[in-house]
This record gives structure tokens, C-alpha cells and sequence, in this order.
């Protein structure tokens, strides 16, 4: 990758407002065949192989890893080895366990600095800027608000936390701290996420009718790592409803739920499928699973509009071209099919995509003078994670499960906030 920045009459055409899906989206980047008898299909490969614009840096941001989670190396190590860009911008300076032996094994497994013998260790050490927490999610509540308490930014693993309350006790640490928090919904900053949500604005499928998210356990970083203890709608369904209020730009309400249950844990869900309302009237069908016989399946979704349909498929785990290809059908006269591929440099993964958002909004968050009213500029910020949580929530008790405990309480004073009535 390149660390050349752009200027930014470079993304004066772009309707979309996210600096990190660059390049110019429009409806004239669709190629579209004359009048015919036959269903016509036009393919377009729409550039993306540009510079992001991004405000200059006087430093990397500092970052420390709080725990050693296996996903650490796909997620954050690769990303920063295969882009220079990336690089420049993010050091990784430290890891920390609850032993000390534990903390050097993998820090001189994978590279990383310096090692901490405990949590604390490392929220106290001035040069960690930021923290990414891979914790279990049962305590990420605890230590994101303990990092965010110590004066660090939080990125956090997906999901945020157990239930909808912990996350509102994160959302006003952050506030009260000054300081970023970001839940890691990797899939919502992937450029294909954002150009679809541009065709849907443009009216390219008329008014949006219904959307058919499958997510099967390959979503889960490839199939690297299994969600059988954390679940289905936890460990698949937190980017599920991300990603679906992202397309639509609404929150919907839950229509119903089905739960398989693990035989080996009743408490735990296999497979979870929920049938969502929007406001506008659109409807949306998510489904998840952990079952291991899913492993061959592609993550894919479908958006059915009044005059057409958009389809997607394995447009952020595949490493292939077809992780990046759009296919639009049009119903309308003799009907006509597009494929739009997008030309992302294949080494810029999600997860490329949502650490940059990262830094931008740390960057954008410490030029502005501390205070209300608090807002996100370069990503959603702890706001939406709250939605997104209430609404797996919603989806657990649909389905006549409960939503997941708190087992470790956040550290005073937000303990206070689980006091509250449930969301």
C-alpha cells in the first residue's frame, strides 16, 4: 500500500460520506445496455486503488492489545504488515495477559514489544494511547470502561459486551473520559457495505422491500475460529443487525425468532432466525449459525426493491474477486442485469477498513476541544452499539431465550447504570 494522501478535490464526486470507500460512486459507473427483447448483463469494474485522504499524523497511535485472543494476528497484525499505509499510522506497542509467561509467549510470537504481566500494567503505561480488547465478552464491559477510565481509546471486539445496559455504561464512560470507544463491526466499514447503501439511495432497485442476510460459521474470520461458546446471534448476529441498519439507515423492531439450542449447553444458540420491521416498511430476515456443517457456506445477502434486486456474496471474508463484486438486476421494461466490481487492493482486508476508521476518529476526536454535545464523525460511534445490542437482545427474547447475564460488573460509578429497567 501506498502512504501517498489524496487531495480532497480527489473524492468531490463520492456521495458517500465515509472517507475510507474511496473513489467516485455514482449510478453513471453502471454501464447499462440498450433497449433488447433479451435480459442484457453489463459488467463495470468501478476503481478504488486510490489514497485515502486523511488528516497528516505527527505520531502512530500506540496501541495496546488487552488479552491474547487467536484472532489478534488475522485482525490486526496481518492488516499492518500487508499496507504500508496502515503502518504508518499504528503501532502496536505492547500485549497484556494475566501472566506474565503468558504475555511473552505470544508477544514474541507475534512480534509485538513488550509484554504486561497484568491488565492494569498496561492502562497505566502513558505510551499506550489506545486499547484493543479481546477479551472474553463476559468482562469486556469491566476493562473497556477501566481503559477508558485510565485515559485510553477503546476499540472493542465484537460483540461490545453481554446486554444492552453494559453497553450504555461504556457509552457514558467514553462520554464522561473524553475518549473514543468503537465496537469492531468490521463488515459495516467494508467499501462494498457503503457502495450498496449508495445504490439504495440512488434508487437503483426503487424503494427497498426486503433484505435476506445468511451468515454461516465460514463468516467467522474464515472459519478460523468457532462461536460455539459464545453462539450464534453473539459471535454472527452482532454484525447481522450492524449490517442490516447500515444498509437500510434505519432500526428496526423484531418481528420474531427461532432458536436451535446446542445440545451440549441449552443456554447457548446454534442456529438464531429473526424477521425485522422498519420503519419505512421494509422488512429484513436474518439467520446465523455456529453448526460446523455450515463451514462451506458463502455469507451472502439480497436486497429486494420495487424495480429490482441487489446481491452480495462473501463480500468481506472471501480473498478472491468475487469478495468484491455487486450484481444488480433491474426489473423494469425488458429488465437488465449489472455487475459492478469494485477494485480493491485485495491486501486491504476489513479489518484494513475498520482500523483506519479508528484513527481517523481518534484523530478527528483529540483536535476538538473535550466536552457535549459528543459525535462521530469517521465511524459510529458507542450510540450505535447500544442499538445494535438492544436489538440482539430483542431478538433473544423473541425466541424465548434470555438475554446474556452480566458477570462481572463495570467498575464503579457506571455499576449504577445495570440498575436501570431492561431495554
Amino acid at each position: 500500500g501506498s502512504s501517498a494522501q489524496a487531495s480532497p478535490a480527489d473524492f468531490s464526486s463520492s456521495r458517500c460520506c465515509c472517507p475510507w470507500t474511496a473513489g467516485p460512486y455514482s449510478s453513471s459507473a453502471l454501464i447499462k445496455m440498450g433497449p433488447s427483447r433479451k435480459r442484457t448483463v453489463s459488467k463495470r469494474t468501478v476503481s478504488m486503488n486510490r489514497a485515502r485522504a486523511s488528516a497528516p499524523l505527527d505520531k502512530p497511535l500506540r496501541l495496546g492489545i488487552l488479552g491474547t485472543a487467536k484472532n489478534v494476528p488475522f485482525t490486526i497484525l496481518k492488516p499492518r504488515e500487508l499496507n504500508d499505509d496502515l503502518a504508518a499510522r499504528l503501532y502496536v506497542a505492547g500485549l497484556a495477559s494475566l501472566e506474565q509467561s503468558e504475555a511473552e509467549k505470544f508477544a514474541k510470537e507475534w512480534g509485538i514489544p513488550k509484554a504486561y504481566a497484568s491488565f492494569d500494567e498496561m492502562l497505566a503505561d502513558p505510551d499506550i494511547d489506545a486499547i484493543y480488547n479481546v477479551l472474553p465478552s463476559g468482562v469486556r464491559c469491566h476493562w473497556t470502561i477501566k481503559a477508558l477510565q485510565a485515559g485510553k481509546h477503546v476499540l472493542s471486539e465484537t460483540p461490545m459486551c453481554n446486554n444492552a445496559l453494559e453497553t450504555m455504561a461504556m457509552q457514558r464512560a467514553a462520554e464522561d473520559n473524553n475518549k473514543v470507544l468503537l465496537e469492531g463491526t468490521h463488515p459495516t466499514c467494508h467499501p462494498v457495505t457503503k457502495r450498496v447503501r449508495e445504490m439504495i439511495l440512488e434508487g437503483l432497485i426503487g424503494t427497498v422491500e426486503h433484505i435476506d442476510l445468511d451468515l454461516p460459521i465460514g463468516h467467522s474470520l474464515q472459519g478460523k475460529m468457532l462461536c460455539t461458546k459464545t453462539g450464534a446471534l453473539m459471535g454472527l448476529g452482532c454484525h447481522g443487525v450492524a449490517i442490516v441498519r447500515a444498509l437500510i439507515g434505519e432500526d428496526p423492531v423484531v418481528i420474531n425468532a427461532s432458536a436451535q439450542r446446542m445440545k451440549e449447553d441449552p443456554n447457548v444458540d446454534e442456529k438464531m432466525s429473526a424477521n425485522l420491521k422498519f420503519p419505512s416498511g421494509a422488512g429484513a430476515h436474518l439467520s446465523c449459525s455456529v453448526a460446523p456443517t455450515g463451514a462451506g457456506q458463502p455469507t451472502m445477502f439480497t436486497i429486494t426493491g420495487t424495480s429490482g434486486t441487489i446481491r452480495v456474496q462473501e463480500w468481506f471474508t472471501g480473498s478472491t474477486r468475487g469478495s468484491n463484486e455487486i450484481t444488480l438486476e433491474q426489473f423494469e421494461e425488458t429488465g437488465e442485469t449489472m455487475i459492478e466490481y469494485l477494485d480493491n487492493v485485495l491486501t486491504r482486508s476489513t479489518f484494513y477498513f475498520m482500523l483506519m476508521a479508528f484513527i481517523d476518529e481518534v484523530n478527528e476526536q483529540e483536535r476538538r476541544q473535550p466536552g457535549m454535545p459528543w459525535s462521530y464523525t469517521n465511524a459510529k460511534g458507542p450510540t450505535d452499539a447500544v442499538v445494535n445490542q438492544a436489538l440482539i437482545d430483542a431478538i433473544f427474547r423473541a425466541a424465548n431465550m434470555k438475554p446474556r447475564p452480566t458477570t462481572e460488573a463495570p467498575p464503579a460509578p457506571y455499576d449504577k447504570v445495570l440498575t436501570l429497567a431492561k431495554l
